[in-house]
């Protein structure tokens, strides 16, 4: 007998009010800008280069912080955030840096409001141009956050987006972010086992724990990590079917890539299994499903803080990941 998905399987997606997410997304744009300011004086640093305009990205800098509590974004940004742009020009830590992978968060914000009507796959990233012109916000004039902000603020505003359209989407970045972090056990099963065997003799841990954490493996997927090799070609399958992935490549998630035979060749899209990747792809594509898993859960409330921590706990946002989901009767 088939097995017929009860309604908590099947409950609706409720997004938080339109102008949080205004709110949300404002935020992260601020800390962006300075997050691309920073990135460039940190990589002339690194090449030696001189850096002539260097008063004129201090004052952009100041301009930035000075915006965000003149439009009040500083009740609505995180505790690290408002920490990260108080800080002076050129004093930011490698923490810092790394918050750039919010920019496909910003991204599903962004798509979500209406601003963006597509999302790339999920080996590929949000134009960035793109997005930071659809808001029409200049990071250094707090006059344009609250013109933004202020689109989304009516009570007559209400979500446009359809809500099939919106549980495809959620559906396509559960299955992304099971994925990518199942490459991550699949290539740490040794050493889990070693270190798993370790803390049941001796009760230590060992320094992968924190490797794990940091990569946001939950508990309950490490303990799946011997299963991955058998899991992965189900998970592919199933996607499939389900229509969450468009290909499957060798009983794997397909990844479409450009190559080029030679210089003069125009380029050809063939498709590759995800495990054929390397490692800094492997890693690349887990922060894009990461970031926009992020945006996800936090937008229909399934965390209440900004946190990628926070969120780096949870399987998916679905009641049940939706590769897993039993196919209703």
């Amino acid at each position: 007998m088939p097995f017929g998905a009860s309604p908590i399987l099947r409950q609706s997606l409720q997004l938080r009010p339109t102008f949080e997410l205004a709110l949300r997304s404002s935020c992260l744009q601020l800390v962006l800008a300075r997050w691309g300011l920073e990135t460039a004086a940190l990589m002339q640093q690194r090449d030696n280069k001189p850096a002539p305009d260097d008063e004129r990205k201090a004052r952009a800098v100041e301009a930035i912080t000075t915006a965000m509590y003149e439009s009040g974004l500083d009740d609505h940004a995180t505790a690290k955030e408002k920490t990260m742009l108080d800080k002076p020009y050129r004093a930011w830590e490698y923490a810092d840096y790394t918050y750039g992978d919010h920019w496909e968060s910003f991204g599903i914000l962004q798509w979500i409001l209406g601003r963006q009507h597509t999302i790339p796959p999920y080996y590929s990233n949000f134009d960035r141009a793109r997005l930071f012109q659809s808001t029409g916000i200049l990071p250094i004039d707090p006059s344009t956050v609250e013109k933004f902000v202020n689109q989304f603020m009516s009570s007559q505003t209400h979500q446009t987006l359809d809500s099939q359209q919106l549980q495809h989407e959620v559906d396509i970045s559960e299955a992304w972010f099971w994925r990518a972090r199942a490459q991550v056990l699949l290539g740490l099963q040794d050493e889990i086992k070693r270190a798993d065997s370790l803390k049941a003799e001796c009760g230590k841990t060992s320094p992968l724990d924190d490797a794990l954490k940091a990569k946001h493996i939950p508990h309950a997927l490490r303990k799946m990590a011997a299963e991955m090799p058998k899991s992965i070609p189900l998970a592919a399958r199933r996607a499939l079917a389900k229509g969450i992935i468009k290909e499957v490549e060798a009983d794997d998630f397909a990844i479409s890539v450009e190559m080029k035979s030679s210089e003069s060749d125009a380029p050809r899209t063939v498709s590759v299994p995800y495990s054929n990747l390397d490692e800094n792809h492997h890693d690349a594509i887990r922060k894009i499903a990461e970031a926009r898993f992020l945006a996800f859960a936090w937008s229909l409330g399934k965390t209440k803080d900004w946190d990628a921590d926070q969120v780096g706990e949870m399987v998916s946002i679905n009641p049940i990941n939706a590769i897993w989901t039993p196919d209703e009767s």
